[in-house]
């Protein structure tokens, strides 16, 4: 029987690859059994659509509603600069 760790990255890969005979029976068994890997199976499998969708429908910006406001990008470009000149400052770049 598979850990929860090895069936959250055989759901991971499942998106990208299809899963040898072995892989997708273990996967199969543990989610019958396992109601939070379950969740976690359907949950990124349904972020990795949603992902998929403005690369489908050629949207390569996200709507207004859903973006940063400028407040909030300064704030955070702000501090991603902080952490960086930290990083650079000590040689860990």
């Amino acid at each position: 029987m598979l850990t929860c760790k090895e069936t959250s990255y055989l759901a991971s890969k499942k998106l990208d690859k299809k899963l040898t005979w072995r892989e997708n029976i273990d996967f199969k068994l543990h989610i019958i059994m396992c109601g939070l890997c379950r969740r976690y199976a359907s949950e990124i499998e349904k972020i990795h659509i949603m992902m998929q969708k403005p690369g489908k429908t050629g949207l390569s910006e996200l709507p207004k509603s859903v973006k940063l406001s400028k407040e909030s990008q300064e704030r955070i470009s702000k501090a991603l600069g902080k952490v960086l000149q930290k990083l650079e400052a000590t040689g860990n770049k």
